[in-house]
């Protein structure tokens, strides 16, 4: 009598299960325990990642976006900085910029005023507005000494001698000026300012002037140059040191005298009509005046249709220019480009 098959336990590790699904399945998950134990962990690892990984960037977002309730933060700015709530945000500029502040030229002084140390600053705000960040611009208050400065500034005037019709002579006398000794040592003053401005405990700066001297020059020196005496009535025209041309002119009358000294043509018009006023207050109009190069003011060498070529050497009678036919103003019209230096001495 044959007796039914008993399952044999072996000594390895598989396990033998009656064929039906499920023992097959668990026969599959016993033989396979290791590779599924792995897999599973692995998926479990992912998840933690994934799950930890979009808390933590949630609260850097949080953190980088400012909230509507929450207040921004100080943003990163270059340099000095002060940062003020916003209801002492005026009474601290008005601090800062009323503070006693000087800039002594050469031993005289100027007041630096509340408006330039104003523009030495630079206000930006929060999101909310709630606070302001004070920025100190130390380039900006180097510019502006450096322009307080300039108006000490004065440029020599040169000496000026020229030979007229064979006469040598001084037309022009030479005056020093002045410039400033050490120009960087403001910007190296406004470095060492920018530091302690906001403390508002005063201001002073310094630089020394020294002498600018004037030379002594010849026609040369010029490219063109036009030379009137209004005592003789006569002017040249001087061009690479050397005299080309010279006229006879009419000049300013003793009420309306031609200004003296060097200047240089700034305008231009082939024609126009001229018009102002006459020592007693009464009106002039002249009309359709002819090659006309304004020098100083309302002063300018041009043209004259209305006198005899008699006047021209004899009788200055203008209003300050200096007058003369119209072919030979035409010709200086033709010559002298805007720039060109015109000296009238007496």
């Amino acid at each position: 009598m044959s007796q039914s098959a008993t399952p044999v336990l072996k000594d390895s590790v598989e396990l033998v299960l009656p064929q039906q699904p499920l023992g097959r399945l668990l026969n599959l998950i016993h033989r396979q325990r290791r590779i599924i134990f792995t897999v599973l962990f692995l998926l479990i690892g992912i998840a933690i990642i994934e799950i930890g990984g979009g808390y933590w960037s949630a609260r850097v977002i949080s953190a980088a976006k400012p909230a509507s309730a929450a207040k921004a933060a100080a943003p990163t700015i270059a340099g000095l900085n002060l940062t003020v709530p916003a209801k002492e945000l005026q009474s601290r500029l008005q601090t800062i910029t009323g503070q006693p502040a000087t800039l002594t030229v050469g031993g005289q002084s100027v007041p630096v005023g509340a408006d330039t140390i104003r523009s030495w600053l630079q206000i930006s705000a929060n999101a909310d507005k709630s606070q302001y960040y004070i920025r100190i611009k130390a380039g900006t208050i180097a510019a502006s000494l450096q322009q307080l400065a300039s108006k000490f500034v004065v440029a020599p005037i040169d000496q000026v001698t020229v030979t007229e019709d064979g006469i040598s002579r001084m037309v022009v006398g030479g005056r020093n000026g002045t410039s400033l000794t050490d120009p960087g040592s403001l910007t190296v003053q406004a470095q060492q300012v920018a530091k302690t401005v906001m403390d508002a405990k005063g201001l002073q700066f310094n630089t020394p002037l020294q002498t600018a001297s004037f030379k002594s020059v010849t026609p040369a020196a010029f490219d063109k140059l036009l030379v009137a005496d209004v005592t003789s009535k006569k002017m040249w025209a001087f061009q690479g040191g050397q005299q080309i041309n010279s006229w006879l002119v009419s000049a300013g009358k003793p009420s309306t005298p031609t200004p003296l000294g060097l200047f240089h043509v700034y305008a231009k018009f082939s024609v126009q009509d001229m018009r102002g006023f006459n020592p007693d207050g009464s009106k002039y109009f002249q009309p359709h005046v002819r090659w006309i190069e304004y020098f100083h003011e309302g002063s300018a060498v041009h043209g004259v249709y209305w006198h005899p070529l008699s006047w021209f050497g004899a009788i200055n009678s203008s209003h300050g220019c200096i007058g003369l036919p119209e072919s030979e103003a035409q010709w200086i019209y033709n010559w002298a480009p805007i720039g060109t230096a015109v000296i009238v001495h007496a």
